[in-house]
């Protein structure tokens, strides 16, 4: 993370090193990928898409109200995988029109709220149609709003599947950065799977040869 801290796993990356392990060689069409938080399999379904098993949910409390200056919001929590990935998922109605200091000021004190213990990610959502959600997320470590967060997208499908508000399957989640694809398998009260569909892409390849950089320093 931006402040030194590690993060225990990362959605988005282990879709982009599934893709660069199947673009150099390290691995096939479905790689295998060890996170601290347990293992991540993917799969290569067209040239850029990438579908990844994100860790399944190992906490959750879906009925989980923080309170903030006086105000209390309705929330649940998440943790994914172990040790777990905490989120916390938190309804924002008409969340597209919030002023950005609102949201940044709310999402800086309930990352670092009592309630959470191991701090955690602030994800703000809008059912917005159908299988459609709008979602900003306030990350840990980064300590502000980054453009996609696909451990996010999974803790927000995970509770709005298990609250009957999606259906969990192929549901889209549309962020600044883009636009990815959850499949939430419900067996009763819990996740047994939780999938992750989103686009990659080659930005540059480069060597480096200037042979007066020299790594072992």
């Amino acid at each position: 993370n931006s402040d030194g801290s590690a993060g225990e796993m990362c959605g988005n990356g282990a879709r982009c090193i599934c893709r660069y392990g199947y673009e150099i060689g390290l691995a096939g069409e479905l790689q295998r990928v060890e996170t601290t938080a347990g293992l991540v399999t993917g799969r290569r379904i067209t040239r850029r898409q990438y579908k990844i098993e994100l860790n399944r949910p190992t906490t959750l409390r879906l009925d989980y109200p923080v309170e903030v200056d006086g105000k209390t919001y309705p929330c649940s929590y998440v943790e994914l995988g172990y040790p777990g990935l905490p989120h916390a998922v938190v309804p924002i109605p008409g969340l597209r029109g919030r002023p950005e200091a609102e949201l940044f000021a709310l999402g800086r004190k309930l990352r670092a709220h009592p309630a959470f213990p191991k701090g955690a990610n602030v994800n703000f959502f809008d059912v917005e149609g159908p299988g459609r959600i709008w979602e900003r997320t306030f990350e840990r470590g980064v300590e502000g709003f980054t453009y996609a967060c696909g451990t996010g997208t999974g803790s927000v499908v995970t509770v709005l599947t298990l609250q009957g508000q999606v259906s969990g399957k192929d549901v889209r989640v549309i962020m600044p950065g883009g636009e990815l694809r959850i499949d939430a398998e419900r067996v009763y009260s819990h996740i047994a799977s939780l999938y992750l569909t989103g686009p990659t892409n080659i930005v540059c390849k480069g060597e480096v040869t200037d042979e007066d950089l020299c790594l072992a320093k």
